[in-house]
């Protein structure tokens, strides 16, 4: 492992165990607000860190190679990601830690992830010059069925008490979150365990939970209630693994170049 990716396990060690350190000496107390303005800061750290590290990987392969084009939609779509936690930022921090309404602006460059990172996997594939098995067909397609049945499942009784707009970015949510979770299916069918497909498993495992928090996300906003230390962990964690797969994808071709 990479000093860099060592580096970014540290760092990402050191922010979730303030967090989970605030959490349990504020919840339910008048100084929950000192955990809420430090959830949000490490949303945007974590995000814009991956973002960066995803960016200074693409700027290593050379103009005309696909991983240059897919880490540069990764990095694309996490620097969107970061606007939004920088916009639900600023809105805790005006109305004294009160969370942003659901739908908001910030749920638009939360919801431009995904279309970025799904291109990114595109960018990688075609890097790999592989094709999709037909298992991975068969797992893909059936994965997505599944989220988008586990995700209206879940959701149903929110579904039954909320506006129309509300209902709407509910659905897409779950729509963009079951076809990143396929295509991330899609990609992992076509790994075979070279040394420089290696890194985006861990990438693969971070999309993997990050759409758990997009999916806990969603239920717990339809449902008015807060999404707790798991909730606000979830993204961070993802964002880490991200970062471990940038960081590990350019020592790698460091090293081999």
């Amino acid at each position: 492992m990479s000093k860099d990716s060592i580096l970014v396990i540290a760092l990402w060690l050191i922010l979730s165990t303030v967090a989970i350190f605030l959490w349990l000496m504020t919840v339910d107390s008048e100084s929950m607000i000192f955990y809420t303005h430090y959830s949000s800061l490490m949303q945007i750290i974590t995000s814009a860190g991956a973002a960066f590290l995803c960016y200074r990987t693409m700027m290593i392969f050379n103009v005309n190679d696909k991983a240059r084009t897919a880490w540069g939609f990764l990095s694309m779509g996490l620097f969107f990601w970061s606007a939004g936690a920088i916009l639900e930022g600023v809105y805790t921090l005006l109305h004294q830690g009160a969370t942003a309404p659901f739908p908001w602006y910030a749920n638009v460059c939360f919801l431009l992830l995904v279309p970025f990172v799904i291109m990114a996997l595109i960018a990688f594939k075609k890097n790999l010059n592989a094709s999709i098995p037909l298992k991975g067909w068969i797992a893909t397609i059936t994965v997505f069925l599944g989220a988008l049945v586990l995700g209206l499942g879940i959701n149903a009784k929110g579904f039954q008490e909320i506006e129309s707009i509300n209902l709407i970015i509910t659905l897409i949510y779950i729509i963009f979150d079951s076809v990143l979770l396929a295509m991330a299916v899609a990609a992992a069918s076509i790994l075979i365990g070279s040394l420089l497909s290696r890194p985006w498993w861990f990438a693969l495992v971070g999309l993997f939970i990050f759409y758990l928090g997009d999916m806990i996300y969603t239920l717990v906003r339809n449902i008015d209630q807060a999404g707790g230390i798991i909730l606000d962990l979830t993204w961070p964690v993802a964002f880490g693994f991200i970062a471990i797969a940038a960081t590990t994808a350019r020592a790698i071709y460091t090293a081999n170049r």
